[in-house]
Parts: structure tokens; C-alpha cells; sequence
């Protein structure tokens, strides 16, 4: 009798990982092939979300008053 692989235990598909291309300066997580971020020009990248852009700024910029 032939197997089918597809469902099979003896020939699992296997799913690849997705390749890490850089961290968020945000957040601090990792930025995944297929994630939605902002990249600056000096290279740096934060994740497409709020709070990565709110911890991002707060890290990198300079509080005065206006």
C-alpha cells in the first residue's frame, strides 16, 4: 500500500522558520522576512506599531521644553 506523505509520519513536511533580518529599536524584538517596519536611513528599523515608534523615541530623543 502507498502512503500518502502528506499525511504521513514517515515524510512530515516540514515548515521553515522565518529568517530573522534585523532587531526592532523599539521594542528589542526580532524583525522576521515578511514583518511591516519602518526603516530609517542610517539602517535602523522598529516594527510598524505604536508602541515600537513611542519606546523608539523615547529612547533616541532628546525631551526640552518648547
Amino acid at each position: 500500500m502507498i502512503e500518502n506523505p502528506i499525511i504521513s509520519n514517515k515524510h512530515p513536511i516540514q515548515q521553515q522558520e522565518p529568517c530573522v533580518v534585523g532587531y526592532c529599536e523599539g521594542c528589542g524584538g526580532e524583525i522576521v522576512e515578511g514583518d511591516d517596519v519602518i526603516e530609517f536611513i542610517d539602517g535602523l528599523m522598529i516594527h510598524q506599531d505604536v508602541w515600537c515608534a513611542y519606546d523608539y523615541c523615547g529612547k533616541f530623543g532628546r525631551p526640552r521644553q518648547a
